[in-house]
């Protein structure tokens, strides 16, 4: 991975925090900071994925899930079981 330098203006309490939180991991002040933000960024695509794929699942397309999804999952596995799958 090549890496590139930038510069970053963080409030000072801020700093005194990460360094604090990243002394008792044993992780230097920028492998602390790269670590949040690919974080950060993972939450922010999986929400945009949430979000894309709200009302994928149509109700008109799945009738069987009018009741909740839940209870059907219940109803499926119950009628494994008096078919002698578990």
């Amino acid at each position: 991975m090549v890496k590139i330098t930038k510069t970053i203006r963080f409030p000072q309490e801020l700093v005194r925090e990460i360094k604090t939180i990243s002394a008792s991991r044993d992780e230097n002040f920028t492998e602390f900071v790269q670590t949040a933000i690919e974080s950060y960024i993972r939450g922010l695509r999986f929400n945009d994925a949430v979000n894309e794929s709200a009302g994928a699942w149509d109700i008109n397309k799945h009738p069987e899930l009018k009741q909740g999804s839940v209870k059907y999952i219940r109803k499926v596995r119950k009628g494994r079981k008096h078919n002698g799958f578990v």
